[in-house]
Protein backbone atom coordinates (compact mmCIF):
# COMPACT_ATOMS: atom_id res chain seq x y z
CA UNK A 1 0.00 0.00 0.00
CA UNK A 2 1.30 3.49 -0.91
CA UNK A 3 2.30 5.92 1.95
CA UNK A 4 -0.67 7.62 3.27
CA UNK A 5 -0.15 11.67 2.76
CA UNK A 6 -2.96 13.77 4.70
CA UNK A 7 -5.11 15.34 2.88
CA UNK A 8 -7.34 18.07 4.67
CA UNK A 9 -7.01 20.82 6.82
CA UNK A 10 -9.53 22.02 9.80
CA UNK A 11 -12.08 24.85 8.92
CA UNK A 12 -14.51 25.78 12.32
CA UNK A 13 -17.67 26.48 10.71
CA UNK A 14 -19.31 26.89 13.50
CA UNK A 15 -18.94 26.98 18.06
CA UNK A 16 -19.70 23.55 18.70
CA UNK A 17 -15.87 22.14 18.29
CA UNK A 18 -12.74 23.31 18.97
CA UNK A 19 -10.87 21.66 16.71
CA UNK A 20 -7.09 21.20 17.19
CA UNK A 21 -3.72 19.71 15.77
CA UNK A 22 -1.87 19.56 12.77
CA UNK A 23 -3.54 18.60 9.17
CA UNK A 24 -3.15 19.49 5.66
CA UNK A 25 -6.39 20.16 3.24
CA UNK A 26 -10.15 21.10 3.75
CA UNK A 27 -12.36 20.75 6.93
CA UNK A 28 -15.22 22.31 8.60
CA UNK A 29 -16.63 21.92 11.89
CA UNK A 30 -20.72 22.80 13.42
CA UNK A 31 -22.99 22.21 16.22
CA UNK A 32 -26.34 20.58 18.23
CA UNK A 33 -30.42 17.58 19.37
CA UNK A 34 -32.23 14.06 20.51
CA UNK A 35 -35.42 8.50 22.23
CA UNK A 36 -34.80 4.67 21.55
CA UNK A 37 -34.91 2.55 24.36
CA UNK A 38 -33.59 -1.23 23.24
CA UNK A 39 -30.58 -2.26 24.32
CA UNK A 40 -28.35 -5.46 24.46
CA UNK A 41 -25.99 -4.59 21.85
CA UNK A 42 -28.88 -5.02 18.70
CA UNK A 43 -29.31 -2.24 16.36
CA UNK A 44 -31.97 0.25 17.41
CA UNK A 45 -34.20 1.93 14.58
CA UNK A 46 -34.76 5.49 14.15
CA UNK A 47 -37.76 7.25 12.89
CA UNK A 48 -37.34 9.13 9.66
CA UNK A 49 -37.12 12.78 11.09
CA UNK A 50 -39.81 15.23 11.18
CA UNK A 51 -39.68 18.72 11.20
CA UNK A 52 -35.79 20.56 11.20
CA UNK A 53 -32.79 19.72 13.13
CA UNK A 54 -32.51 22.79 15.45
CA UNK A 55 -29.60 24.75 15.51
CA UNK A 56 -26.73 24.80 18.02
CA UNK A 57 -27.99 27.29 20.97
CA UNK A 58 -24.65 29.06 20.50
CA UNK A 59 -25.79 29.85 16.59
CA UNK A 60 -29.35 30.46 17.47
CA UNK A 61 -30.35 34.52 16.31
CA UNK A 62 -32.04 36.24 19.70
CA UNK A 63 -36.00 35.61 19.23
CA UNK A 64 -37.62 38.99 18.95
CA UNK A 65 -40.00 37.95 22.05
CA UNK A 66 -37.05 37.45 24.19
CA UNK A 67 -37.53 41.02 26.33
CA UNK A 68 -38.05 39.86 29.47
CA UNK A 69 -41.50 41.50 31.00
CA UNK A 70 -39.69 43.29 33.90
CA UNK A 71 -41.88 46.09 36.26
CA UNK A 72 -45.18 43.77 35.65
CA UNK A 73 -45.53 43.09 38.93
CA UNK A 74 -46.70 46.29 40.57
CA UNK A 75 -49.87 45.02 41.90
CA UNK A 76 -52.37 41.79 42.17
CA UNK A 77 -53.61 39.43 44.37
CA UNK A 78 -52.02 37.86 47.33
CA UNK A 79 -53.00 34.42 45.84
CA UNK A 80 -52.71 33.44 42.18
CA UNK A 81 -54.40 30.89 40.52
CA UNK A 82 -53.16 28.81 38.93
CA UNK A 83 -55.64 26.85 35.61
CA UNK A 84 -55.59 23.04 34.95
CA UNK A 85 -53.27 22.97 31.43
CA UNK A 86 -50.39 21.14 30.36
CA UNK A 87 -46.91 21.84 30.92
CA UNK A 88 -44.12 21.08 28.72
CA UNK A 89 -41.61 20.73 31.68
CA UNK A 90 -37.61 20.53 31.13
CA UNK A 91 -35.76 21.80 28.75
CA UNK A 92 -34.21 21.15 24.93
CA UNK A 93 -31.22 19.15 24.74
CA UNK A 94 -28.52 21.52 23.61
CA UNK A 95 -29.66 24.27 26.11
CA UNK A 96 -27.25 26.37 27.46
CA UNK A 97 -27.00 25.31 31.24
CA UNK A 98 -28.77 22.49 31.22
CA UNK A 99 -27.67 19.57 32.96
CA UNK A 100 -29.09 16.31 30.98
CA UNK A 101 -29.47 13.92 34.61
CA UNK A 102 -31.60 16.86 36.41
CA UNK A 103 -33.48 18.50 33.25
CA UNK A 104 -36.16 15.95 31.25
CA UNK A 105 -36.51 16.49 27.93
CA UNK A 106 -39.38 18.56 26.71
CA UNK A 107 -41.85 16.61 28.95
CA UNK A 108 -45.64 16.98 28.20
CA UNK A 109 -47.22 16.83 32.04
CA UNK A 110 -51.05 17.22 32.52
CA UNK A 111 -51.15 19.64 36.01
CA UNK A 112 -54.34 20.26 37.37
CA UNK A 113 -55.47 23.46 39.16
CA UNK A 114 -54.34 24.66 42.25
CA UNK A 115 -53.48 28.15 43.91
CA UNK A 116 -49.65 29.77 44.57
CA UNK A 117 -48.45 32.65 46.70
CA UNK A 118 -47.94 36.08 44.68
CA UNK A 119 -44.56 36.14 46.80
CA UNK A 120 -42.36 33.91 48.86
CA UNK A 121 -42.79 33.67 51.99
CA UNK A 122 -44.31 34.71 54.05
CA UNK A 123 -46.47 36.33 50.74
CA UNK A 124 -45.93 40.08 52.01
CA UNK A 125 -43.81 42.43 49.78
CA UNK A 126 -43.34 44.39 53.06
CA UNK A 127 -41.54 41.65 54.64
CA UNK A 128 -37.97 39.87 53.74
CA UNK A 129 -38.75 36.67 52.72
CA UNK A 130 -38.22 33.77 54.87
CA UNK A 131 -34.63 31.89 54.36
CA UNK A 132 -32.27 29.51 56.86
CA UNK A 133 -34.49 26.58 57.35
CA UNK A 134 -34.65 23.47 56.18
CA UNK A 135 -37.20 21.87 53.93
CA UNK A 136 -39.13 19.82 56.98
CA UNK A 137 -39.15 24.27 58.30
CA UNK A 138 -39.91 24.85 55.32
CA UNK A 139 -43.17 22.31 55.33
CA UNK A 140 -44.91 23.24 58.40
CA UNK A 141 -44.77 27.01 58.21
CA UNK A 142 -46.81 26.96 54.84
CA UNK A 143 -49.04 23.95 56.77
CA UNK A 144 -49.51 26.73 59.58
CA UNK A 145 -50.43 29.50 57.11
CA UNK A 146 -53.08 27.19 55.57
CA UNK A 147 -51.14 25.94 52.54
CA UNK A 148 -48.59 23.86 51.68
CA UNK A 149 -45.14 23.57 49.79
CA UNK A 150 -45.28 23.80 46.30
CA UNK A 151 -44.48 20.51 43.91
CA UNK A 152 -41.42 21.33 41.43
CA UNK A 153 -43.87 21.16 38.46
CA UNK A 154 -45.86 23.21 39.99
CA UNK A 155 -43.20 25.56 40.17
CA UNK A 156 -42.55 25.26 37.00
CA UNK A 157 -45.43 26.30 35.71
CA UNK A 158 -46.62 29.23 37.94
CA UNK A 159 -42.95 30.20 36.47
CA UNK A 160 -43.64 29.66 32.81
CA UNK A 161 -46.40 30.98 32.80
CA UNK A 162 -49.48 30.14 30.10
CA UNK A 163 -46.71 30.53 27.57
CA UNK A 164 -44.17 28.54 28.53
CA UNK A 165 -41.29 30.56 28.59
CA UNK A 166 -38.04 29.92 29.75
CA UNK A 167 -37.61 32.52 31.91
CA UNK A 168 -40.22 34.01 34.27
CA UNK A 169 -41.85 36.84 32.12
CA UNK A 170 -39.82 36.34 28.96
CA UNK A 171 -37.82 33.88 26.73
CA UNK A 172 -34.54 35.73 28.03
CA UNK A 173 -33.23 37.02 31.33
CA UNK A 174 -33.10 40.40 32.79
CA UNK A 175 -30.53 41.20 35.15
CA UNK A 176 -32.52 43.90 36.96
CA UNK A 177 -34.88 41.01 38.24
CA UNK A 178 -31.75 40.00 40.47
CA UNK A 179 -31.46 43.50 41.94
CA UNK A 180 -35.17 44.22 41.96
CA UNK A 181 -37.46 40.75 42.51
CA UNK A 182 -40.29 42.06 43.16
CA UNK A 183 -40.82 43.75 39.95
CA UNK A 184 -40.86 41.06 38.02
CA UNK A 185 -43.16 38.86 37.36
CA UNK A 186 -44.23 34.92 35.26
CA UNK A 187 -46.93 34.98 32.90
CA UNK A 188 -48.99 34.25 35.55
CA UNK A 189 -48.15 37.07 37.52
CA UNK A 190 -45.83 35.47 40.19
CA UNK A 191 -43.26 37.33 41.42
CA UNK A 192 -39.39 36.82 41.95
CA UNK A 193 -39.39 33.32 40.54
CA UNK A 194 -35.78 32.11 39.48
CA UNK A 195 -34.75 35.70 40.78
CA UNK A 196 -32.91 36.20 43.71
CA UNK A 197 -33.58 33.37 45.84
CA UNK A 198 -33.53 29.54 45.23
CA UNK A 199 -36.09 27.50 46.29
CA UNK A 200 -37.59 24.56 48.31
CA UNK A 201 -40.17 22.50 46.53
CA UNK A 202 -41.63 19.43 48.06
CA UNK A 203 -40.14 17.04 45.41
CA UNK A 204 -37.91 14.75 45.50
CA UNK A 205 -35.13 14.32 42.65
CA UNK A 206 -34.94 10.58 42.22
CA UNK A 207 -31.53 8.50 42.88
CA UNK A 208 -29.12 7.77 39.72
CA UNK A 209 -26.89 4.95 40.60
CA UNK A 210 -23.27 6.28 40.99
CA UNK A 211 -24.45 9.69 40.13
CA UNK A 212 -26.94 10.82 42.05
CA UNK A 213 -28.41 10.04 45.63
CA UNK A 214 -31.82 10.90 46.30
CA UNK A 215 -32.70 14.62 47.54
CA UNK A 216 -34.49 17.55 47.66
CA UNK A 217 -35.28 19.46 44.71
CA UNK A 218 -34.71 23.00 44.31
CA UNK A 219 -35.80 25.72 41.79
CA UNK A 220 -34.60 28.75 41.11
CA UNK A 221 -30.88 30.73 41.71
CA UNK A 222 -29.12 33.52 43.47
CA UNK A 223 -29.05 36.74 42.52
CA UNK A 224 -25.20 36.00 41.35
CA UNK A 225 -25.75 33.01 39.27
CA UNK A 226 -25.27 33.31 36.12
CA UNK A 227 -28.09 34.08 33.40
CA UNK A 228 -28.68 30.88 32.50
CA UNK A 229 -29.43 29.59 35.74
CA UNK A 230 -32.22 31.72 36.04
CA UNK A 231 -34.77 29.10 33.35
CA UNK A 232 -37.75 27.97 35.31
CA UNK A 233 -36.40 24.40 34.11
CA UNK A 234 -33.75 24.54 36.20
CA UNK A 235 -33.21 22.03 38.97
CA UNK A 236 -30.79 21.45 41.92
CA UNK A 237 -30.57 18.53 44.17
CA UNK A 238 -29.92 19.86 47.89
CA UNK A 239 -30.12 17.96 50.84
CA UNK A 240 -33.27 18.55 52.52
CA UNK A 241 -32.03 19.17 56.16
CA UNK A 242 -29.57 21.57 55.39
CA UNK A 243 -30.34 25.18 55.59
CA UNK A 244 -28.95 28.29 53.95
CA UNK A 245 -29.37 31.92 53.32
CA UNK A 246 -29.72 31.63 49.91
CA UNK A 247 -32.92 29.26 50.00
CA UNK A 248 -36.27 30.48 50.35
CA UNK A 249 -39.65 28.93 49.56
CA UNK A 250 -43.65 29.90 49.04
CA UNK A 251 -46.49 27.99 49.68
CA UNK A 252 -49.47 26.11 47.48
CA UNK A 253 -53.20 25.83 48.04
CA UNK A 254 -55.50 22.93 46.90
CA UNK A 255 -54.37 19.18 46.62
CA UNK A 256 -50.92 18.80 45.11
CA UNK A 257 -50.18 17.36 42.07
CA UNK A 258 -49.07 13.96 41.87
CA UNK A 259 -46.77 14.13 38.41
CA UNK A 260 -42.68 14.36 39.16
CA UNK A 261 -39.76 14.58 37.10
CA UNK A 262 -38.10 10.76 36.51
CA UNK A 263 -34.85 10.42 36.65
CA UNK A 264 -32.91 8.98 33.62
CA UNK A 265 -30.85 6.24 34.02
CA UNK A 266 -27.42 4.41 32.44
CA UNK A 267 -27.67 3.16 28.88
CA UNK A 268 -25.39 1.54 27.16
CA UNK A 269 -22.63 3.76 26.02
CA UNK A 270 -22.69 2.76 22.44
CA UNK A 271 -24.93 0.81 20.45
CA UNK A 272 -25.39 0.81 16.30
CA UNK A 273 -28.45 2.47 15.34
CA UNK A 274 -30.33 1.65 11.86
CA UNK A 275 -30.45 5.15 9.86
CA UNK A 276 -30.39 5.24 6.12
CA UNK A 277 -28.01 7.81 4.05
CA UNK A 278 -31.43 9.22 2.98
CA UNK A 279 -32.23 9.97 6.47
CA UNK A 280 -28.85 11.65 7.22
CA UNK A 281 -29.32 13.73 4.08
CA UNK A 282 -32.94 15.03 5.02
CA UNK A 283 -30.75 15.82 8.45
CA UNK A 284 -27.68 17.59 6.93
CA UNK A 285 -29.94 19.54 4.24
CA UNK A 286 -31.54 21.09 7.27
CA UNK A 287 -28.21 22.83 8.78
CA UNK A 288 -27.40 26.13 6.87
CA UNK A 289 -23.66 24.90 7.34
CA UNK A 290 -24.24 21.43 5.80
CA UNK A 291 -25.88 22.34 2.67
CA UNK A 292 -22.59 22.58 0.63
CA UNK A 293 -22.47 18.42 0.65
CA UNK A 294 -23.41 18.49 -2.67
CA UNK A 295 -24.24 14.79 -5.00
CA UNK A 296 -25.31 11.75 -2.64
CA UNK A 297 -25.24 10.91 0.49
CA UNK A 298 -23.74 7.33 0.98
CA UNK A 299 -21.90 5.44 4.16
CA UNK A 300 -19.20 3.93 4.15
CA UNK A 301 -18.33 -0.39 3.81
CA UNK A 302 -18.47 -2.24 7.14
CA UNK A 303 -16.41 -3.84 7.43
CA UNK A 304 -13.63 -3.52 4.82
CA UNK A 305 -13.63 0.10 4.97
CA UNK A 306 -12.69 0.33 8.99
CA UNK A 307 -10.38 -2.56 7.45
CA UNK A 308 -8.67 0.32 5.14
CA UNK A 309 -8.32 2.73 7.63
CA UNK A 310 -6.43 0.70 9.82
CA UNK A 311 -4.14 -0.44 7.27
CA UNK A 312 -3.33 2.97 6.34
CA UNK A 313 -1.91 3.14 10.18
CA UNK A 314 0.59 0.81 9.14
CA UNK A 315 2.28 2.17 6.11
CA UNK A 316 3.30 5.87 6.76
CA UNK A 317 6.17 8.64 5.82
CA UNK A 318 9.58 8.19 7.78
CA UNK A 319 11.33 11.34 8.89
CA UNK A 320 13.19 11.52 5.38
CA UNK A 321 10.08 10.93 3.40
CA UNK A 322 10.82 7.28 2.23
CA UNK A 323 7.71 4.47 3.46
CA UNK A 324 8.14 2.88 6.43
CA UNK A 325 6.18 0.00 7.47
CA UNK A 326 4.88 -0.44 10.94
CA UNK A 327 3.95 -3.39 13.01
CA UNK A 328 0.26 -4.61 12.61
CA UNK A 329 -2.29 -2.36 13.21
CA UNK A 330 -4.60 -2.58 15.12
CA UNK A 331 -7.31 -1.11 17.50
CA UNK A 332 -6.47 -0.63 21.23
CA UNK A 333 -7.98 -3.54 23.77
CA UNK A 334 -11.35 -3.16 23.95
CA UNK A 335 -12.15 -0.72 21.09
CA UNK A 336 -14.42 -1.76 18.26
CA UNK A 337 -13.75 0.26 14.74
CA UNK A 338 -17.25 0.95 12.56
CA UNK A 339 -18.26 3.04 9.71
CA UNK A 340 -22.10 2.67 11.15
CA UNK A 341 -24.36 5.34 12.94
CA UNK A 342 -23.76 5.24 16.36
CA UNK A 343 -26.16 5.95 19.23
CA UNK A 344 -24.00 6.98 22.08
CA UNK A 345 -25.01 7.69 25.63
CA UNK A 346 -22.15 9.83 27.86
CA UNK A 347 -24.70 10.34 30.76
CA UNK A 348 -27.68 9.52 31.82
CA UNK A 349 -30.70 11.47 29.80
CA UNK A 350 -28.39 12.73 27.20
CA UNK A 351 -28.68 10.53 23.65
CA UNK A 352 -26.36 11.68 20.51
CA UNK A 353 -26.23 10.09 17.28
CA UNK A 354 -22.57 10.04 15.51
CA UNK A 355 -23.05 9.11 11.60
CA UNK A 356 -20.02 9.27 9.12
CA UNK A 357 -20.22 9.19 5.34
CA UNK A 358 -19.45 11.21 2.13
CA UNK A 359 -20.68 12.78 -0.68
CA UNK A 360 -19.54 13.56 -4.39
CA UNK A 361 -15.78 14.92 -3.11
CA UNK A 362 -16.24 15.44 0.83
CA UNK A 363 -16.30 13.44 3.96
CA UNK A 364 -18.15 14.20 6.79
CA UNK A 365 -18.49 13.28 10.41
CA UNK A 366 -21.92 14.52 12.46
CA UNK A 367 -23.23 14.44 15.89
CA UNK A 368 -26.77 15.08 16.76
CA UNK A 369 -28.37 15.84 19.72
CA UNK A 370 -32.06 13.41 19.82
CA UNK A 371 -34.79 15.55 21.09
CA UNK A 372 -38.30 13.70 21.56
CA UNK A 373 -40.81 13.40 18.68
CA UNK A 374 -38.23 11.89 16.09
CA UNK A 375 -36.10 15.46 16.18
CA UNK A 376 -32.68 16.53 16.37
CA UNK A 377 -30.20 19.10 17.06
CA UNK A 378 -27.14 20.10 15.78
CA UNK A 379 -23.78 19.40 17.65
CA UNK A 380 -20.97 19.16 16.41
CA UNK A 381 -19.48 18.39 12.92
CA UNK A 382 -16.41 18.04 10.99
CA UNK A 383 -16.06 18.19 7.46
CA UNK A 384 -13.27 16.70 5.39
CA UNK A 385 -13.26 18.40 2.16
CA UNK A 386 -11.98 16.77 -1.10
CA UNK A 387 -11.47 13.56 0.93
CA UNK A 388 -13.37 11.05 0.54
CA UNK A 389 -12.56 8.82 3.64
CA UNK A 390 -12.99 6.05 4.59
CA UNK A 391 -13.61 7.40 8.33
CA UNK A 392 -13.95 5.01 10.56
CA UNK A 393 -15.22 5.51 14.63
CA UNK A 394 -13.47 4.02 17.33
CA UNK A 395 -15.53 3.37 20.99
CA UNK A 396 -14.81 1.48 23.84
CA UNK A 397 -17.80 0.32 26.07
CA UNK A 398 -15.67 1.45 29.60
CA UNK A 399 -15.56 4.69 27.70
CA UNK A 400 -18.33 7.25 28.26
CA UNK A 401 -17.56 10.56 27.13
CA UNK A 402 -15.11 9.66 24.13
CA UNK A 403 -14.74 8.57 20.90
CA UNK A 404 -12.24 8.42 18.15
CA UNK A 405 -12.47 8.60 14.66
CA UNK A 406 -9.53 8.45 12.14
CA UNK A 407 -8.95 8.31 8.18
CA UNK A 408 -5.73 6.91 9.12
CA UNK A 409 -5.88 4.79 12.47
CA UNK A 410 -3.16 6.89 14.86
CA UNK A 411 -2.02 9.43 12.41
CA UNK A 412 -1.06 12.80 13.64
CA UNK A 413 -3.38 15.20 11.47
CA UNK A 414 -5.74 12.37 10.32
CA UNK A 415 -7.22 10.88 13.40
CA UNK A 416 -9.15 12.75 16.72
CA UNK A 417 -11.81 12.75 18.82
CA UNK A 418 -15.59 13.63 19.45
CA UNK A 419 -15.57 14.24 22.77
CA UNK A 420 -18.76 15.20 25.47
CA UNK A 421 -17.37 17.44 28.01
CA UNK A 422 -18.09 18.73 31.42
CA UNK A 423 -20.09 21.49 30.14
CA UNK A 424 -22.33 18.83 28.25
CA UNK A 425 -21.09 20.02 24.69
CA UNK A 426 -19.94 17.62 21.96
CA UNK A 427 -16.82 18.34 20.43
CA UNK A 428 -15.25 16.99 17.69
CA UNK A 429 -11.06 17.78 17.90
CA UNK A 430 -8.28 16.82 15.21
CA UNK A 431 -4.78 15.07 16.58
Amino acid sequence: MPPRTPAFVLLLMVAAGIAGGAGCGRAEQQQQAGETRTDGGAAVTLAPPKGKVLEAAENESPAASAAPRAGAAASGPARIEIPAGKLVAGSTPGDKGRDPALEPALLDVELGGFAVDRFLYPNDPAQAPVTGVTRARASELCQQAGGRLCTELEWERACKGPEGTPYAGGAAWDPACAKAPASCASGFGVVGMGAALREWTASDVAPIENLQPKAAAVRGATASASGVDHRCARRAAVDPTVSGDDIGFRCCHGAPNAASIPSPQWQQTFRRAEIGPQQVAELLASVPQLRDLGGEISFFKEPDDANVVLGRGRTRLSPNGTPAVQPEASAPPNTTLTTSPLLWNPVPGEEVLVVTGKSDDDAFIVAFLRLPGDRYRIASSLLLKGERGPIALGFNGYVRRRLSWATCWDCRGESGYVTYRDDNRVVITQK
